[in-house]
C-alpha cells in the first residue's frame, strides 16, 4: 500500500472544515428523514415504544414494573417519549443528533479534526435506526470523559464518565485509562457521581434495579443476534420467540451466564494488563478491543450496540499499523450491522434464515476486532513520561482511515 506524497494530503488524513462540515450536513440530512418519516417510523420501533410505554404509564419504574436500563436512559425515555409514538421519535432523534455532533466535538477538541471526521464517516451505516437510540448520548459522555482527561482536566473527565455509567454501563471498561493516566482525582469523582445518581435510583425506584438491569429484565433466551444465540439459531438448535422486545433462542441458564461472565473478566484482563506494557494510547486499539469484547460475551447484541466502538475506532485509526488494521475490522462489522438492520427492519419478527447467516459474518467480525488487537505485537514502553503515549508517525506518510483504504484519497 502507497503512502500519499507530501504535499498530496488525501481528504480525510487532513481533513478541511468543508470535508467536515459535508459530514456533518449528511448526518443533518438522515436526521431531517427521520424526523420527517416518524409517523411510520416511531411506532415500528421497539425501543421508541418502550421508551413511549415508560413515559406513559402512571407506574414507577423499578418498582412498579422491570426495566433492564440504567436510571439516566430511564430518566431519558420519561422526558421524552411522552405523547404518541411519533412525537417521541421525533424528540429522541432531535436529541441523538445532537449527542451524535457531541461525540463528534469531543473528538475534535481532544484529538483533532481527523479524528472528528473519520468518526463521522464511520457512524453513517447506522443511521438508518441510531438516531432512534439513547445510545449516542451515552457515547458522547464517554468520549467527553477521555477528551478531558486528555486536556489534563481529570475531575470534569470523572463528572462525565460517572454519567456515561450510569446512562449505560459498558463505559465502565474505561476506567483502566484513568488509572493508567494516573488520575486518581478523576476516578474519585467519578465514583462519586454514581454513589449520587445510585441513591437517587434506589430512593425512587427501589432496591430491584441493579439486578433488572443485570439480568436483561430477567429474560430467560439468547438474543438471536448475539453470539450465542446466532449460533443455535443458524444451526437451528430450537424456536425463536419473542421476549421482551427481542427476538431469542434457547435458554440461557444461569450457569452458562457464569462462564461468559468469567470469561469477559479474564479477557478484559488480558486486554488491559497487555495495555498497561504497550506505548501505544490506550484510548484506540486498547479501548475498542474491551468494547467490543462486552459485547462479544453478552447474552444479548442489539443493533445498537455496533455504535460503542465508533469513537475507538475513529482513535484507533490514528495509531501505528497494526491499531489501523484492528479499526479496519471494526469498521466491516459497523458496515456490516448496517447491511443487517437494512434487511432486517422488523426487529420484533423472525426474518428469512439467510440472515442469520449474515449475522454469523458480522459476529465472526466482530469477534476478530478483539482477536486481531490481541494478536498483533506490543509496542515496547520507551523512556518518557508514562502519561504521554505513542502516536502516529510522520505527517507525511498515509494515516487515519485513508491507511486502509484501497486506493490513495487525493
Amino acid at each position: 500500500m502507497s503512502h500519499t506524497p507530501a504535499g498530496r494530503a488525501g481528504f480525510l488524513q487532513h481533513p478541511t472544515s468543508a470535508v467536515v462540515g459535508g459530514l456533518v450536513v449528511l448526518h443533518l440530512l438522515v436526521l431531517v428523514v427521520v424526523v420527517a418519516r416518524a409517523g411510520s417510523l416511531a411506532p415500528a420501533d421497539a425501543d421508541v415504544a418502550r421508551a413511549n410505554r415508560i413515559a406513559t404509564s402512571p407506574a414507577i419504574p423499578y418498582r412498579n414494573f422491570p426495566v433492564e436500563f440504567m436510571p439516566l436512559q430511564t430518566l431519558f425515555d420519561r422526558a421524552l417519549g411522552s405523547g404518541d409514538a411519533a412525537d417521541a421519535g421525533r424528540r429522541i432523534a432531535l436529541v441523538a443528533f445532537l449527542a451524535d455532533m457531541a461525540a463528534a466535538t469531543a473528538l475534535a477538541w481532544g484529538w483533532g479534526r481527523r479524528q472528528s471526521a473519520t468518526y463521522l464517516l464511520l457512524g453513517l451505516p447506522l443511521l438508518s435506526f441510531l438516531y432512534l437510540r439513547f445510545d449516542l448520548i451515552a457515547i458522547a459522555l464517554a468520549v467527553w470523559s477521555l477528551a478531558l482527561l486528555h486536556r489534563r482536566r481529570e475531575e470534569l473527565g470523572g463528572v462525565a464518565l460517572g454519567l456515561a455509567v450510569m446512562a449505560k454501563l459498558w463505559p465502565l471498561v474505561l476506567v483502566p485509562i484513568f488509572v493508567f493516566r494516573r488520575a486518581r482525582r478523576g476516578l474519585l469523582v467519578g465514583v462519586a457521581v454514581c454513589l449520587v445518581i445510585g441513591a437517587w435510583w434506589y430512593l425512587t425506584g427501589g432496591p430491584k434495579g441493579p439486578f433488572q438491569v443485570l439480568s436483561f429484565r430477567d429474560t430467560r433466551g439468547w438474543h438471536v443476534e448475539s453470539v450465542v444465540g446466532n449460533v443455535l439459531w443458524v444451526l437451528g438448535r430450537g424456536e425463536a420467540y419473542r421476549e421482551a422486545d427481542a427476538i431469542r433462542i434457547g435458554h440461557a441458564t444461569l450457569a452458562v451466564k457464569a462462564i461468559l461472565f468469567a470469561g469477559l473478566i479474564a479477557c478484559e484482563m488480558w486486554i488491559w494488563r497487555r495495555a498497561s506494557r504497550d506505548a501505544r494510547d490506550p484510548v484506540g486499539g486498547a479501548a475498542l478491543a474491551a468494547v467490543a469484547t462486552l459485547v462479544v460475551f453478552s447474552p444479548v447484541f442489539s443493533l445498537q450496540m455496533a455504535a460503542w466502538v465508533l469513537p475507538f475506532a475513529a482513535l484507533a485509526f490514528d495509531g501505528d499499523r497494526n491499531e489501523r488494521h484492528t479499526a479496519g475490522v471494526a469498521t466491516v462489522a459497523v458496515v456490516l450491522t448496517g447491511v443487517v438492520a437494512l434487511v432486517w427492519r422488523e426487529q420484533a419478527s423472525v426474518p428469512a434464515a439467510w440472515v442469520g447467516w449474515l449475522v454469523l459474518a458480522r459476529n465472526l467480525v466482530w469477534i476478530d476486532i478483539v482477536v486481531s488487537w490481541l494478536r498483533t505485537p506490543r509496542v515496547p514502553v520507551t523512556t518518557g513520561a508514562p502519561d504521554v503515549p505513542q502516536r502516529r508517525a510522520a505527517d507525511t506518510a498515509t494515516d487515519g482511515i485513508e491507511a486502509v483504504l484501497p486506493f490513495d484519497a487525493e
